[in-house]
């Protein structure tokens, strides 16, 4: 799955994480969990850009300068570092965060100096670079075979063949054959932005948010017959899923159907009653794309890997509820890993309960009857899931683990202090009032 290593980036002093299938990180404000997902996701772009590098080289050949790799790929790689974390000259000396894909195969970054100015390191384990060096002979000796060839389909259809065969084996590589998407917090507005794409500047917008908003572009013609229709762009012979099942409860959820025509958003409710999106409700405006997103990956049967923040935002438990077995449901039948970050005790509760359904579907005898109680493929099993609690002490981040490792459920007294202090509150103003 991964492992990641981080020390003195951003708020986050020193952190460990060994990616599990289910990744969830609690904690206040400015405690790093965003940092944490950045850094993710700074990681497993790199290994994109190395795949788009060697796809390149089978199209064009080396650049005029004859850089080779890693050399060729530092502007690129600091570019996309820059837009996650800021600039070299404000980040610490002792900076230092790696991720390991394997053993052997890993990323990690640093700051140098010369001469007094900082700058930023991007290191590959021996392992890759010479993996990486082989791919990169193998694509250039294409290139020239492809120069001497005079038949333009003979030439197509070789580097169809050629980035195939590139992709499977930097898959093979990496072990990890999950695309990354990245659902950020904020998800109301950027709703709300998606109307504007003529007046919209998409350089002005951070790269994750960027990234969003251009996959949100990509599948909004799916639903130009609604939530009900998308699946017929991603037609597929047999489904582990219900569609009609899958599709009532995506309606439920939004108060309506989702519709995309002619550049228009709106939802349609039961009563055929249209409503555009920037006169529905905040929460409907939050989830929607994270909803009609997973959905659409859903429908592609891909298996990927997805970072979301904040799910529960501007919705009330019971939607919260609902959204936490959707995205675990969507982990389990496409093999996908998700990492969560979260305000919300009610998400971490609802994934306790999860958790407890796994343990018990492991007796083959009790799954079914776990099944109907919570749904199928929505329980969480043992050794399946990671919890954290991000606490800021003295400007540092420290982590606390929330997993119980002989029950394999979450420590539920450490989810949600607020509940102890409101308690202690109301039992200190019942004594009030029980005095004479």
């Amino acid at each position: 799955m991964g492992r990641l290593k981080i020390d003195k980036l951003g708020a986050v002093e020193k952190f460990e994480l060994d990616i599990k299938h289910v990744n969830v990180l609690i904690g206040e404000q400015a405690t790093g969990k965003s940092t944490i997902c950045k850094a993710i996701y700074f990681f497993r772009l790199v290994k994109n850009e190395i795949i788009k590098y060697l796809f390149r080289i089978s199209t064009a050949g080396y650049a005029l300068e004859q850089e080779h790799f890693p050399k060729a790929l530092n502007a690129t790689v600091k570019d996309i570092f820059v837009q996650l974390f800021g600039y070299s000259w404000n980040l610490p000396n002792d900076l230092h965060a790696e991720y390991f894909f394997t053993d052997e195969i890993s990323i990690s970054v640093g700051i140098g100096a010369v001469k007094g100015k900082k700058y930023l390191q991007v290191m590959y384990s021996d392992a890759l670079r010479k993996k990486v060096k082989k791919l990169e002979e193998q694509s250039f000796d294409f290139y020239k075979r492809q120069s001497e060839s005079l038949t333009f389909s003979y030439i197509t259809s070789e580097r169809i063949q050629l980035h195939n065969d590139i992709q499977r084996q930097m898959n093979h590589i990496f072990e990890d054959d999950m695309e990354t998407y990245y659902i950020p917090a904020g998800r109301s507005m950027l709703t709300l932005m998606s109307r504007q794409k003529t007046k919209l500047d998409y350089t002005a917008l951070d790269l994750v948010n960027r990234n969003f908003m251009q996959f949100i572009e990509n599948i909004q013609p799916r639903f130009d017959g609604g939530i009900a229709q998308a699946h017929k762009y991603y037609a597929r012979q047999e489904r582990k899923f219900s569609i009609d099942t899958m599709v009532k409860e995506l309606q439920q959820d939004l108060k309506g159907d989702y519709y995309y025509n002619d550049g228009q958003e709106y939802l349609v409710l039961d009563d055929s009653y249209r409503i555009p999106i920037n006169f529905i409700s905040s929460g409907q405006q939050e989830v929607l794309w994270l909803l009609n997103q997973i959905y659409i990956l859903l429908l592609r049967e891909e298996k990927s890997f997805v970072i979301i923040e904040e799910p529960e935002a501007h919705l009330y438990p019971k939607l919260q509820r609902k959204v936490v077995d959707f995205i675990i449901r969507f982990a389990n039948l496409t093999g996908s890993t998700v990492v969560i970050t979260t305000h919300s005790p009610y998400v971490l509760t609802c994934m306790n309960t999860l958790c407890y359904a796994g343990k018990i579907a492991e007796n083959e005898n009790k799954k079914e009857k776990v099944d109907r109680i919570v749904g199928k493929h929505t329980s969480v099993k043992p050794g399946e899931i990671y919890a954290g609690k991000l606490i800021c002490e003295q400007g540092h981040t420290k982590v606390e683990n929330l997993i119980m490792e002989t029950e394999q459920e979450l420590y539920t007294e450490l989810i949600d202090e607020v509940s102890d202090i409101n308690n202690e509150l109301y039992t200190r103003l019942y004594e009030v009032e029980e005095q004479d």
